[in-house]
């Protein structure tokens, strides 16, 4: 029931993205204290996967302007990601700094099993799923998809960059005009 119940919100995200009528509600959103909470919330699965979670926040991060329900999301989807395709012993890492030219970067970094070129452009597609995790999960394929379309949405980048056997890092790229004057 849980999976349908995901996988048809999933693609109600994807149509009212597609369609232009999400509804976001952007305010300054206080990244430290959302990446706590979906850290915590998350904790109990990679200690369950002996996966070190760990977070690396540059102290005095400015707020972003983003909607906080579906940036939680985010977040969620690509900390999820990464502990599935981490093996046992691994590490998941949630950084954010201000970057070169004062945009802010969100980093879910990971030691898994990573991906080719071809494998990330094949899991950027919706409804494809691939067969690399340590562990058999059940998807729905649409986790990337919908990610990159909710960043979008919220007026963000996604660029993920992956390697085969050395993990992945996916990052949110605020522009600077999307930070909240301190």
């Amino acid at each position: 029931g849980l999976y349908a119940l995901s996988l048809l919100n999933d693609l109600l995200d994807i149509s009212k993205i597609d369609a232009g009528k999400i509804d976001l509600d952007f305010t300054a959103v206080d990244l430290p204290e959302l990446v706590e909470a979906c850290v915590n919330s998350l904790q109990p699965l990679a200690k369950r996967e002996r996966i070190l979670l760990r977070t690396s926040l540059a102290p005095n991060l400015p707020a972003v302007i983003a909607d906080r329900r579906r940036l939680k999301q985010i977040l969620l989807n690509l900390l999820s990601n990464a502990i599935k395709f981490t093996n046992a012993g691994g590490q998941v890492i949630v950084s954010a700094r201000v970057i070169d030219g004062g945009d802010l970067r969100l980093r879910v970094h990971d030691t898994g099993v990573g991906m080719t070129e071809d494998e990330l452009a094949a899991a950027m597609q919706p409804f494809h799923q691939l067969d690399t995790a340590p562990r058999k999960q059940a998807g729905t394929g649409l986790g990337l998809p919908v990610t990159k379309a909710l960043v979008e949405a919220n007026r963000a980048r996604l660029v993920i960059a992956s390697e085969r056997g050395a993990g992945t890092s996916a990052d949110l790229i605020f522009a600077k005009d999307r930070l909240a004057a301190p």
